[in-house]
């Protein structure tokens, strides 16, 4: 004798059981597509990043050289030193560090920690403003950046800075002990000491 009723609760459990599969097919058919349009946005935004980084990172490095090899040039060594930045890792630049790299004339290939102050202080220089100027950055403040620097390099140092400043429109303010390089400057304050206390002299 067949059982009509066993049949019917079985085809009915077996149709239950085709719906859930096409619902959990069309649900694992949707999930695949909205990972590979998100898989695509991220490539796409990651290489927009990197380009970007890359073009960033050949403009800051090109434009360090030429401040460096400005600021060291003399007349026995009329092309100046090198410097420039360098990615430990070029394929994944976001994951590794970046080295900056200055060598001064006549002089060899020696890591940054090995230079002198006054070496130091001119590397520093070309960074600092190599970075203000890709940035167009309206402002600069240094404090005492010449103390390391000798007469002729302080003299060389203020003068690229006047001429930086009228080309690239940026207002620079420097903190100074070396009163003798005032004529470089448009602007004066003077911080006086008295007895009663400390004065503001402002001249132009």
């Amino acid at each position: 004798m067949i059982n009509f009723s066993l049949i019917i609760q079985k085809r009915k459990k077996s149709i239950l059981i085709n719906k859930r599969y096409e619902f959990f097919k069309k649900n694992l058919i949707d999930s695949r597509f909205r990972y590979l349009v998100a898989n695509s946005k991220f490539f796409r935004i990651a290489n927009e990043r990197a380009r970007r980084f890359r073009k960033f990172f050949n403009n800051l490095s090109e434009q360090i050289n030429k401040l460096y090899k400005e600021l060291t040039k003399t007349i026995s060594n009329p092309y100046g030193g090198t410097a420039f930045l360098t990615i430990e890792n070029r394929e994944q630049p976001f994951l590794g560090k970046i080295f900056f790299t200055a060598i001064p004339p006549s002089k060899s290939f020696q890591t940054t920690q090995n230079l002198s102050g006054g070496e130091k202080t001119i590397a520093l220089i070309s960074l600092v403003v190599s970075f203000v100027q890709i940035l167009q950055q309206p402002f600069i403040l240094f404090d005492e950046i010449d103390s390391f620097l000798d007469t002729w390099h302080t003299e060389k140092f203020f003068l690229l800075l006047k001429k930086f400043s009228k080309t690239n429109k940026i207002q620079i303010c420097i903190i100074t002990l070396k009163i003798r390089f005032i004529l470089f400057f448009e602007i004066l304050i003077f911080l006086v000491k008295t007895r009663s206390g400390t004065n503001l002299i402002t001249m132009d």
